[in-house]
């Protein structure tokens, strides 16, 4: 008659080197919450005490080697703790710039207040945890690699139907739709971005330029807006010369020549940062924004990055409405210089002095008067294109 199978007589045939591997089944089993019960020959085998009771001693000595440790086969769920880890009440934090840790409670530092000779801009947000100024120019970095991987080639519209007057043309009936559904205006740089990117791959006739814009404003609309216009709405605009059908059908084509990439940065985020670091007032905002949008509808500048129209723009608005320079400040955080801003602000001034020449971008027309007259009213002394151009030059 074979022995019984006890704990103990199942451990010693698993340290044996020489013995059987006892099935699994056989083994008694042990306490809830040990780690031995676990399945294999190694890992059913239960710490020995002096392991056990070593883990609770506080000096440093290493612990006395038990003659099962010897055995080559033999292996433990972990290892030995030598040292104890003592936790103090304090909790302890680290900075970037140093390896010293800080109290918990000193606020935390702003990523831009590591940088030499240069005024810090985020250290106001640093308790504000919206604002980000941890990361904030991480943030900017990134948008800066996304809009240069997904550029926009220069002239794409040659050797096509559609020109670069027949896009401004539709550009600046979208800022119509734009008005009359109340949408934002990240919403309408969005879609300027979406119909450069699909037409500069996809040679399109021109009768189905209004579609393209129509579904790239609704898709853009889902992306930005809380309510977004419905397609019947959008149908309703082209004046019934698309059906919401069509709008459908042609959204999926989009989405799949573009592969669903729509996170191209606008000028409009780019802008926020420009008029936040350059401490910008209102009118100065007002007009940068009004620049941008000039800057969108010529063709000749599509291939200028949006950070770059963004502070062409507001340097621009700050030649305009007074003796604004660019700063290190601004040069340092917009990652441009007033030089390398020169031949896109010098574009911009020749679309407004298109403008102004009775052009018929009538939207934009619309959107010049009020602006001019808002600025004048403000104190400007003059807003003409002549006046712009002098400046600019």
């Amino acid at each position: 008659m074979s022995p019984r199978i006890t704990r103990a007589n199942s451990r010693n045939a698993l340290l044996n080197e020489k013995a059987p591997a006892v099935p699994y089944f056989l083994r008694s089993r042990v306490p809830l919450g040990n780690a031995s019960n676990l399945i294999g020959p190694n890992k059913g085998a239960d710490i020995p005490k002096k392991v056990r009771t070593a883990r609770l001693k506080k000096d440093n000595t290493a612990p006395k080697a038990h003659p099962a440790e010897k055995d080559e086969n033999t292996s433990f769920p972990c290892e030995t703790v030598k040292h104890l880890v003592t936790h103090t009440p304090e909790i302890e934090t680290f900075s970037l710039d140093s390896e010293e840790p800080q109290k918990q409670g000193s606020a935390p530092q702003a990523f831009s207040s590591l940088l030499l000779d240069i005024q810090d801009v985020d250290s106001a947000d640093a308790v504000d945890a919206q604002m980000c100024s941890e990361y904030v120019q991480d943030i900017y970095n990134y948008l800066r690699q996304l809009e240069v991987t997904m550029a926009i080639r220069p002239c794409y519209l040659e050797g096509q139907e559609v020109s670069g007057v027949m896009r401004a043309v539709a550009i600046d009936w979208l800022m119509q739709v734009q008005r009359e559904f109340k949408l934002r205006q990240e919403t309408l740089f969005m879609t300027v971005n979406i119909i450069d990117s699909f037409l500069q791959n996809n040679p399109l006739p021109k009768k189905h330029l209004q579609l393209v814009c129509v579904t790239a404003m609704l898709i853009a609309s889902k992306y930005e807006e809380i309510y977004p216009p419905t397609v019947g709405d959008f149908a309703f605009v082209t004046d019934s010369a698309y059906t919401g059908g069509d709008i459908s059908r042609m959204e999926r084509i989009i989405l799949k020549k573009l592969d669903y990439s729509l996170g191209r940065p606008v000028p409009v985020h780019f802008l926020q940062r420009a008029c936040k670091v350059g401490q910008a007032s209102e009118r100065e905002h007002e007009l940068a924004t009004f620049l941008m949008e000039l800057a969108v509808l010529d063709y000749e500048m599509v291939h200028v990055t949006p950070s770059c129209i963004a502070a062409a723009a507001f340097a621009a608005s700050r030649r305009i409405l007074g003796p604004g320079e660019w700063s290190p400040v601004l040069q340092h955080y917009t990652g441009y210089e007033e030089e390398t801003l020169a031949p896109v602000m010098q574009g911009i001034v020749r679309m407004l002095e298109k403008v102004t020449k009775g052009c018929k971008l009538q939207e934009i027309k619309r959107k010049y008067t009020k602006v001019s007259s808002s600025v004048c009213r403000a104190g400007s002394k003059d807003f003409s294109s002549e006046h712009v151009a002098k400046l600019v030059d």
